[in-house]
């Protein structure tokens, strides 16, 4: 359990949007981290302790998102590179280092010597090895889990975030003035006036916004692409080559990464 938010360690720009939301929502979690057990009781103990719990599903999602178009990326990549588009190669490999390294109790998968049955392999023991079995996980899933309105509280976190100022809440709390500074067009340190923190409220408001829709726009994007794979690999389908969709697929989570959608 973490007072800080990890940044995601990456370049891309999908990644560099991700760990802006990741800066903002940094504040909450920091307020409503518990740090002794008098913080399981009072008046706000509640609210901090649920406000605690979201941001920690929020960096599970924002890093999940991203490891999983990695993921979706690598696994396709590999598909291709290695084993020519072709699922058949690509499950049968899969099934034989399956077997190699953790055996099976099953003898159909066996040979009457006790070696790995090569030949004759149907599609129901190939099922599991497939690579829309890679980029499907059929277990509890926060990125395959995740609907876009699930999501409405980290935007609605987004905007409340951009229109605190910890100097003002400072300033309330402790009844005093307390002095703030912005950086000029030569980069030496000068009061701010009220228009420059007008000015600053404005932008981060702007920035907010923008944060918003692009976690929207993501979360609508994983979630249409998952359906795409989740129906192929319960289908007939997943025992296809399905080289063109795939070469589509990859072009999308590409676009996701680049922030291209």
């Amino acid at each position: 359990m973490k007072e800080y938010l990890e940044p995601i360690k990456s370049e891309l720009p999908l990644a560099k949007a991700f760990n802006r939301v990741i800066s903002k929502i940094g504040t909450l979690r920091i307020m409503s981290y518990p740090r002794k057990f008098g913080d399981l009781t009072g008046e706000f103990a509640a609210f901090n302790m649920l406000s605690f719990y979201e941001t920690v599903l929020w960096e599970q999602w924002l890093h999940g998102v991203f490891e999983r178009l990695e993921e979706w990326e690598n696994t396709i990549n590999v598909y291709f590179d290695e084993y020519q588009g072709s699922w058949k190669y690509y499950a049968l490999s899969k099934r034989l280092d399956f077997l190699d390294e953790y055996s099976s109790e099953d003898d159909e998968d066996y040979n009457p010597d006790g070696t790995i049955k090569t030949q004759g392999i149907t599609h129901e023991q190939l099922k599991y090895f497939t690579v829309f079995n890679d980029l499907y996980h059929d277990c509890v899933d926060i990125v395959q889990d995740t609907k876009p309105d699930d999501l409405y509280s980290l935007i609605s976190a987004l905007d409340t975030n951009s229109q605190i100022s910890i100097i003002d809440i400072l300033q309330q709390s402790t009844d005093t003035i307390i002095d703030s500074y912005i950086k000029d067009e030569s980069g030496n340190l000068r009061p701010s006036t009220f228009v420059d923190r007008v000015q600053i409220k404005v932008s981060e408001m702007a920035e907010a916004y923008d944060l918003g829709k692009l976690v929207y726009k993501v979360a609508e994007a994983i979630e249409s692409m998952t359906k795409e794979i989740e129906y192929i690999y319960k289908s007939d389908k997943a025992f296809q080559d399905n080289r063109e969709l795939l070469n589509t697929f990859l072009c999308k989570v590409s676009k996701v990464l680049q922030l291209k959608i």
